[in-house]
């Protein structure tokens, strides 16, 4: 790697939810995004990375901490990583420790706050309207919800249109909107002596899709191309799939069937395909107006650029929706890292690489300590030597059903085994051959014994195959007394205070209490509370021991 400056790079981290590797720079002729292939002629392409949970917030926190689920005990989307591993010490916090300013827009974690004590200032999130829904939009959503049966969760949590091609413009548009943002802070940054990690985290496309109509305009919806393989992998277990449920939160989509069960019809399928297709377009736009920014500031000779997603995407594929299995179509993702001083920019990796590897692969060319608790693996040097040896397999996993689905990627051969998560017992295994199979249409686990017995032994080395406790090493007791708690916030800034329940799921919405104001809540002795201040320099486990004050940071 050629040294061009001694000053340490910063970091321009582009986070892309929902975000598959159907891209012009991946093969895909059809996908209109001129700015990530420009960025990819100019950094390296990662062909087969893999993220270690098909799943935003357990893919989010794995990579930001740089630990395998298993040992940070993050699987789902409810589990926040620091009631499962309090210690944990993401990214961006060894790189504060090490003299980079950190700051963080949009959707990094997965998490409401965006965890406080890995920012540098406070994390912001996008201005704008997500989804620019019409007067009539809005009105069929309630019409919906009204005739749902009494009881259904979604009389009250149902979503509004799948998809929707508002006339505005980009700004008008949440990930728009912060894409301005953010070229404003870069603007302040460049004057700064100190090297940044700048973290960008785009929505889309994550639905709903609703990208500016101009981008809808750049496909002829019939002329997209559809789904190849549709229907799930012969002789899979029926859960292996999932459900699509996420799509079926949606008003027009409330009706759709499970994999298994039947199919939607053509026309609806472009149109989803279609929303999906503009997302992508929308936010290659965007990710060019940030690289334009850092060119015009004179920053990109010493910035490292790095595009990744939290997972793949279903999109009709396996007569299915959205993310969430252990198969490639969910767990391969883009990759793409450019670093001014690499000598392999423009060229391509076929290397296995997973997600936990980012942490100290930018550690590294930051020129930081790795910390030695991290279970991923730099792959720096293949940034320069495309010979390089990194990794045998990769691995992900997935909970459904009360089942565990270990998954291990060799270059030849995924295998997936399904255990039950209160004693591990083996109920299912998966076999498929990527040199005659290689999108994981047939099961052949029972025609490779051998096979099947190796990869296994692979998974049993490093995942969790016993029994799985679900629940966070700080929660809640139960049956304890009810009090009435008065919160006081002594702290200089605004303080959040968030239930922590039993299971160790922090409730969604916590109490916001801001300079000098106090609250009363009602709870119960035994009860957990984690208190953060918005400028993560104040943390806090508070357990409720009796009725009265709790008094936050008292002077």
């Amino acid at each position: 790697m050629q040294t061009q400056s001694t000053t340490p790079p910063n970091i321009l981290f582009i986070s892309i939810d929902d975000l598959r590797p159907e891209l012009g720079c991946y093969g895909a002729s059809h996908m209109l995004t001129p700015q990530i292939d420009k960025l990819a002629s100019h950094g390296v392409v990662f062909d087969r990375c893999y993220v270690q949970v098909a799943v935003c917030n357990p893919s989010r926190a794995s990579m930001m901490t740089g630990l395998r689920p298993d040992t940070l005990g993050v699987y789902t989307l409810s589990q926040h990583f620091r009631e499962y591993a309090p210690n944990a010490v993401t990214l961006t916090q060894n790189l504060k420790a090490n003299g980079y300013a950190c700051h963080g827009f949009g959707k990094i974690f997965h998490n409401p706050w965006q965890d406080p004590r890995s920012w540098s200032v406070p994390h912001e999130w996008g201005k704008g309207d997500f989804t620019n829904y019409t007067p009539e939009q809005k009105a069929f959503r309630n019409r919906v919800a009204a005739g749902l049966p009494e009881g259904n969760w979604l009389r009250t949590g149902l979503r509004g249109m799948s998809t929707n091609d508002p006339d505005v413009a980009d700004e008008a548009h949440t990930d728009g909107a912060m894409t301005n943002q953010v070229i404003d802070r870069l603007g302040a940054l460049a004057k700064k002596d100190e090297p940044f990690f700048l973290g960008v985290g785009y929505v889309l496309p994550h639905l709903p899709w609703c990208p500016p109509r101009r981008y809808w305009d750049l496909y002829d919806r019939e002329e997209i191309p559809l789904a190849t393989v549709k229907q799930p992998p012969s002789g899979s277990p029926t859960y292996a799939v999932g459900t699509s449920y996420e799509l079926s939160h949606y008003a027009d989509m409330v009706d759709l069937p499970q994999p298994h069960e039947g199919v939607i019809d053509e026309k609806e399928v472009r149109r989803l395909r279609h929303g999906y297709f503009a997302s992508v377009s929308f936010i290659d736009a965007q990710v060019g107006r940030l690289i334009d920014g850092l060119n015009e500031l004179g920053l990109a000779e010493n910035t490292i650029i790095v595009l990744w997603s939290d997972h793949g995407y279903k999109l009709g594929d396996y007569n299915a929706w959205t993310k969430m299995t252990n198969y490639e179509i969910d767990t391969r993702i883009p990759m793409i890292v450019a670093d001014p001083r690499a000598d392999a920019n423009g060229e391509r990796r076929a290397q296995l690489v997973e997600t936990i590897d980012l942490y100290p692969t930018l550690c590294e060319l930051a020129g930081v300590p790795i910390p030695e608790a991290v279970d991923g693996k730099s792959f720096a040097k293949l940034l320069d030597d495309r010979l390089a040896d990194h990794k045998d397999a990769a691995y992900s996993q997935y909970i459904w059903k009360g089942k565990m689905g270990n998954s291990v990627r060799t270059d030849r051969w995924r295998y997936v085994e399904w255990r039950e998560l209160k004693d591990g017992a083996l109920v299912a295994r998966e076999l498929y051959d990527h040199t005659k199979d290689p999108q994981e249409t047939r099961n052949v686990a029972d025609n490779h014994g051998q096979v099947v017995n190796e990869l296994s032994d692979l998974i049993a080395k490093l995942l969790e195959t016993g029994p799985i406790d679900l629940r966070g090493v700080i929660r809640s007791e139960q049956g304890g007394e009810r009090v009435s708690v008065q919160w006081v916030n002594r702290y200089p800034g605004n303080v959040r205070v968030t239930w922590v329940n039993p299971q160790g799921y922090r409730q969604h919405r916590g109490v916001d209490l801001k300079v000098g104001e106090s609250r009363a809540i009602q709870s119960n002795v035994g009860h957990v509370f984690a208190v953060e201040s918005l400028d993560g320099r104040y943390h806090a486990t508070v357990r409720v021991q009796a009725a009265g004050d709790i008094h936050l940071a008292p002077r």
